[in-house]
């Protein structure tokens, strides 16, 4: 009973409806929308589409001037209501996309974001396959394989051959490190994620780690440098050491060749005026004791030992050591050891005018441990490192071990260093 113009506009408005309703179920589709949003336009797209069927048909037949049965018993204000309830629905549903369509999370926009990332990442399914990946992976494959990439086990054939077939070096099988042609480097790592549904992806990462490696080779220069500088400062500490027991023995050999001489000078007194004052009689006692240190001396002339020459040495500026236990086979305890008894003996003479020098060393599980006094004077103040001190106590600690100096009731010096790993095991 409808006019030929309403069945024409009542047929354009169905299938416009039909197309939008398509295109909404089509995105939600490619969307993470909810489920039920995605039912709504399934059931009126069918809604639609059953309609403009069964109305065309009854169109055509009608034109045809055929009978027609009637499938839809329903008058054309009842369609016109279902048409254009349809059709506030897509309105409604098109505002709403609208005003959303920069904030929905869809698969076309995680792809967007994963491919904005300066790592490359890529994400593989239970069976190897490719599942998701950015540009970055893309490009580092290539690099690699020099082809596009379909499987994970085409990346770990990759990442095997790289040294021979492209060019890349691999840095470090540790830290799984990869030079690549133009100069960056890249760490790779890869992990299993679990998602909600129970299926577990294998991710793989690229991670940008240039700047960290650069970081690195200077970190090893300067490494090497400072090496370098240790062994200079060890030569330059030995060097002191050196000067010291130097200095020490020229400092002796001028007091004998004082003593000597008054001593001389004491017994051509004596013979010129045939009697011996109490004064010639001190200088002819010390330039008797100046012949025993020489004649003590050139009794071991060919030993060599540190240890033997510090015991020479103190018995040549006349002071006798009492040695207890044994000094450490360790080089470096052995030599810091030697350094505080040289020092102890240089200040015993110089500030206590000490004839005595007493070391008793010890040894535990852990540690060696020295402790040295003297029969002198004792200090007037408290001892505080400087000079030789202070280079002793650089040298204790960098063997991690301790400096402790006694000023009173008598002066006494104890080190105590760990013994090192090589001598533990």
């Amino acid at each position: 009973m409808s006019s030929n113009a309403e069945q024409s506009i009542l047929m354009i408005c169905l299938f416009f409806s039909l197309i939008v309703t398509l295109f909404y179920l089509i995105v939600s589709y490619s969307s993470f929308k909810k489920k039920w949003n995605r039912y709504i336009n399934i059931g009126l797209f069918l809604i639609l589409f059953t309609l403009l069927s069964i109305m065309g048909e009854a169109y055509r037949k009608m034109e045809e001037s055929r009978q027609y049965e009637v499938l839809l018993p329903l008058p054309m204000w009842v369609i016109w209501c279902i048409v254009g309830l349809s059709c506030v629905l897509l309105i409604c549903e098109t505002v709403i996309w609208y005003r959303q369509r920069g904030k929905n999370l869809s698969r076309r926009s995680v792809k967007q974001a994963i491919d904005t990332l300066p790592d490359a990442i890529c994400y593989f399914a239970p069976s190897g396959v490719v599942k998701l990946c950015n540009l970055q992976m893309h490009r580092l494959f290539r690099s690699l394989a020099q082809s596009d990439m379909q499987t994970f086990g085409e990346l770990q054939k990759a990442l095997d051959d790289c040294d021979t077939k492209s060019g890349i070096i691999r840095l470090s099988d540790v830290r799984q490190t990869y030079l690549f042609p133009n100069g960056k480097v890249w760490r790779y790592s890869q992990t299993k994620v679990k998602v909600s549904d129970g299926v577990v992806y294998t991710e793989v990462i690229f991670s940008h780690v240039t700047e960290l490696y650069e970081k690195h080779l200077k970190l090893k220069e300067q490494t090497r440098q400072l090496e370098k500088i240790s062994r200079d400062l060890k030569v330059l500490s030995d060097n002191v050491i050196t000067m010291t027991k130097e200095k020490e023995l020229l400092s002796a050999k001028t007091r004998l060749h004082d003593q000597m001489s008054a001593g001389i000078i004491a017994i051509r007194q004596i013979l010129q005026q045939e009697k011996m004052t109490e004064e010639t009689a001190g200088a002819v006692r010390m330039f008797q004791k100046a012949v025993s240190t020489i004649k003590n001396d050139n009794e071991y002339p060919l030993e060599r030992g540190e240890l033997a020459e510090f015991l020479r040495d103190a018995d040549t500026i006349g002071v006798k050591v009492e040695l207890n236990g044994e000094l450490p086979q360790q080089q470096e305890q052995h030599r810091v050891f030697l350094i505080a008894m040289r020092e102890c003996l240089t200040n015993s003479v110089r500030h206590a005018d000490a004839t005595k020098l007493t070391i008793d060393i010890q040894e535990d599980d852990n540690y060696f441990s020295i402790r040295i006094t003297n029969n002198g004077e004792p200090p007037e103040s408290k001892v505080m490192p400087k000079g030789g001190l202070l280079n002793l106590y650089n040298h204790i600690t960098n063997l991690g071990g301790t400096l402790e100096i006694q000023s009173n009731p008598v002066f006494a010096l104890t080190v105590t260093v760990p013994k090192s790993k090589e001598g533990t095991e």
